[in-house]
């Protein structure tokens, strides 16, 4: 889903939870003609109806993950689509390149992962025999809405991914290290990480890793940028392959689509 698009919905909702809340009642279509309606009676039922296709649509997403899938049956037409078009772009079992990761930014340390800081985010390097994987969801849209809720859901420790799947999962986007730092600050109440933030400290693998790919090589390279618009997209790398892929992925159902997509590595 589009940013512009979200946010919009968004605020649609926010207008008719505000009606809800001041007492406005929706107009009875049965008993009043369109024409007889005022201009905020008229906005109210359209606020409430499209409140009512969100929620249907949401709970339909929903049910496509209760059983274990990680993609929709869209995003699996999408990609069938794809193979036969012979669009280029990253496919489940592809190399997983190593050289991209060198160059992300810390948001502790302003600085390039290199080598120890790729060791750290990549299990193959760490050892060749390593059947370890690491998650990596990215955005490119700048200060993205749709991405700061998926950090904020990824890190909620009652209903998030777990500890163990949220110390190997990565977060890349174009933001700078410094806008990293404030969204953290402002979320999480430090820039530091760690505790019970769910955010990884300076240099370690307590929590959900956050990188910076300004010039997005990172995610050209792993083909995340779409070919006709910007969106959130998760890889699960491991042995040196992409293992999963999900593309154009909600924020709302992004921790069943991690969780599923690990349970399918067995």
């Amino acid at each position: 889903m589009a940013e512009a698009k979200r946010q919009r919905e968004l605020a649609d909702a926010g207008a008719v939870a505000a009606a809800a809340a001041i007492g406005a009642k929706a107009p009875d279509s049965t008993t009043k003609k369109l024409s007889e309606l005022s201009d905020d009676e008229i906005k109210l039922q359209n606020d409430q109806q499209r409140f009512a296709d969100m929620l249907e649509n949401s709970m339909s997403r929903l049910g496509e993950f209760e059983g274990g899938n990680y993609l929709t049956v869209e995003q699996e037409e999408e990609n069938a689509d794809a193979v036969y078009r012979g669009v280029h772009r990253l496919y489940e079992g592809d190399p997983a390149h190593t050289h991209p990761f060198y160059d992300l930014l810390d948001i502790h340390t302003d600085q390039p992962l290199g080598e120890s800081g790729v060791s750290r985010i990549v299990p193959w390097k760490r050892s060749s025999s390593s059947n370890d994987y690491v998650v990596v969801i990215t955005d490119p849209r700048p200060k993205s809405l749709e991405l700061r809720n998926a950090i904020k859901k990824l890190c909620n420790q009652g209903g998030g991914i777990g500890k163990d799947v949220l110390q190997r999962s990565v977060v890349i986007n174009a933001d700078t290290p410094a806008e990293n730092r404030r969204f953290i600050k402002k979320t999480f109440g430090t820039a530091e990480g760690g505790g019970s933030t769910g955010i990884a400290s300076r240099g370690m693998r307590d929590g959900l890793t956050i990188l910076c790919d300004e010039n997005m090589e990172w995610m050209r390279e792993y083909t995340a940028l779409g070919e006709t618009r910007f969106s959130m997209n998760m890889f699960v790398l491991a042995d040196g392959r992409v293992q999963k892929i999900a593309r154009d992925v909600d924020a709302d159902v992004i921790c069943m689509v991690v969780r599923n997509a690990i349970r399918a590595l067995d």
